[in-house]
């Protein structure tokens, strides 16, 4: 059962270029600046859910990322699948665990230049704090809605006379 739930509501950019996510994600510490989610250490998995939409005109990358140095860089931990110019709808569901780790080396992006394969998740520990960075391709015209939620869970420690 989710310990607590983080949302990111945002619009992707409108042109072409690259941006991190910049709205206030619910439910985030107040030590956490507006388009980051925090804390997340303390726990032991994070079901991700993603609803997203193709953006007006070009091609949309979006990405999570993840600071193991309280927000000076970001490394990527997820690269969802590139959406099509104006593509539909479409839902993701990202299992992230400390039980399951990535057992080859991946490129990972860092900071604004993100470079994670698409549709790769990157498993085993992370860090305190996530953060989305969208890219949206040449010829887009129009930002589209991007919605990810983070339910963090942590074992449960069960006590004497617990069955």
């Amino acid at each position: 059962m989710p310990l607590g739930q983080f949302l990111f509501s945002e619009t992707s950019p409108a042109a072409a270029g690259t941006a991190a996510s910049s709205q206030a994600v619910a439910n985030a510490a107040s030590w956490c600046a507006a388009g980051v989610a925090g804390p997340l250490d303390d726990y032991d998995s994070i079901g991700i859910d993603a609803d997203f939409i193709g953006a007006t005109g070009g091609t949309l990358d979006i990405y999570l990322q993840q600071s193991p140095d309280q927000g000076l860089n970001w490394y990527d931990i997820v690269h969802w699948t590139q959406l099509a110019a104006g593509g539909p709808a479409i839902k993701y569901s990202s299992p992230m665990s400390q039980a399951t780790t990535t057992t080859t080396t991946v490129v990972v992006g860092k900071n604004l230049t993100p470079a994670l394969s698409a549709g790769t998740v990157v498993n085993g520990a992370f860090s305190d704090r996530f953060r989305l960075v969208m890219v949206a391709g040449s010829g887009t015209s129009a930002g589209a809605p991007v919605i990810v939620r983070l339910s963090p869970q942590r074992s449960r420690l069960r006590e004497a006379g617990d069955k």
